[in-house]
């Protein structure tokens, strides 16, 4: 059997989604070969990090191929989009007609089988990230023949948009908080006083990120309220596909000693960010839930003056206070985060809880790999060898 990971970004923020999977099953089914595949070196050095958190593990290591031509022309694509996804699938189809299964936490992955034709190629799909805004929620899962979700709060979601079959899925946890607490990195100081830190944290979606209508305004209000640190640090797709999503950034705000900008390093990456802050200012990225590994204040910016309550894609702002005008709320708020946490506290852990399954006997890694060697039928004889050549049947 020979299973594939695959990342495939620009960025190795979903690395820690799935890696963990990779190291685990490799170190408990002997039986499998386990390839892990990288589209960059920023993906396989983080790679190459988290496997040493896993002694022991078997998993080989392969950096996949990308077009000359394209690596001339990306700099100036990726400002609109990442079409190195598909190119870098185009160019590696041999290696991935010799897996049996392929995991990703991306979806452009099921080009394999839509476009390129590898419909006996088992895809499996690990989440990245556990947030609710609805872009992550579409059709294009049912392509996917098993799936590994943060928690329960996945699972009835999908349910009820008729997008998870019985059987094909397993609620296994978030394997990122392992690597997190593995790699134990020293969170900075990163400014001379003691003022509250802000980590003001915009996604990318411009249909509903407040970076378009509000974040300019908030860099200059920061940028006047230095009573306020303030940790800017969007989503790494803001910056990288700057001309799509309108990011630019004056110079004055690198230059405020209570700003501290990071538009796509390993911090943005590996919660370091999360950890530092006193505040949370966001709007739907699904960081918020890694923030809230430990219960804080939450402010959330509804640039669009959207009629969240009862909408299930925005249920996180129940977290928390809501903000329509960074002028007029933003300062009030941002007084009463501390006095007014109290009464968000309890529900924060509550939907952390529904968000994140946990066991106390093993690790959501352990739990994921277990899932997809039991799903492969491994233990069930379910495969038959021919020379060179290994089939499954009944997927």
């Amino acid at each position: 059997m020979r299973v594939g990971f695959l990342f495939n970004h620009y960025f190795p923020h979903q690395v820690p989604h799935a890696a963990p999977y990779a190291f685990e099953l490799s170190r408990h089914y002997p039986e499998i070969d386990v390839i892990v595949a990288c589209s960059s070196r920023q993906e396989m050095d983080l790679v190459e990090t988290i496997g040493k958190l896993y002694p022991g593990h078997r998993c080989q290591f392969r950096t996949l191929r990308i077009p000359w031509y394209y690596s001339m022309i990306d700099p100036v694509v990726s400002l609109w989009a990442f079409g190195r996804k598909r190119a870098v699938l185009r160019n590696n189809l041999p290696f991935f007609r010799g897996l049996d299964a392929l995991v990703s936490p991306e979806r452009n992955c099921l080009d394999l089988r839509t476009v390129h034709g590898l419909t006996n190629l088992v895809m499996i799909r690990t989440r990245h990230g556990a947030g609710d805004r609805d872009g992550v929620f579409d059709e294009r899962l049912t392509g996917f023949q098993f799936m590994l979700l943060p928690g329960q709060k996945y699972v009835d979601r999908l349910h009820a948009l008729g997008l998870l079959q019985e059987g094909r899925f397993c609620a296994s946890g978030y394997p990122k908080f392992e690597v997190i607490r593995g790699l134990n990195r020293e969170i900075p100081r990163l400014f001379n006083n003691d003022n509250p830190v802000v980590v003001y944290n915009p996604h990318f979606d411009r249909s509903q990120s407040s970076w378009g209508p509000m974040g300019l305004q908030i860099l200059e209000w920061f940028l006047h309220h230095r009573e306020f640190n303030l940790i800017f640090a969007p989503h790494v797709v803001l910056f990288k596909r700057r001309i799509r999503h309108g990011a630019f950034l004056p110079g004055k705000y690198r230059l405020a000693p209570n700003i501290h900008i990071d538009t796509g390093s390993s911090a943005s990456v590996d919660m370091t960010y999360m950890l530092a802050a006193d505040i949370y200012l966001g709007d739907v990225s699904s960081q918020v839930y890694e923030f809230l590994l430990e219960p804080r204040p939450c402010i959330f910016l509804n640039g669009h003056h959207v009629a969240w309550q009862g909408n299930p894609s925005y249920q996180h702002w129940r977290l928390g206070q809501v903000v329509e005008n960074v002028e007029s709320e933003l300062i009030d708020a941002l007084k009463q985060a501390f006095m007014t946490h109290s009464g968000y506290i309890k529900r924060q852990r509550e939907a952390f809880a529904y968000a994140f399954h946990s066991e106390p006997e093993t690790t959501a890694a352990e739990r994921g790999a277990r899932a997809i060697a039991d799903f492969l039928n491994l233990k069930a004889g379910r495969f038959s060898s021919s020379p060179g050549k290994t089939t499954m049947r009944g997927l």
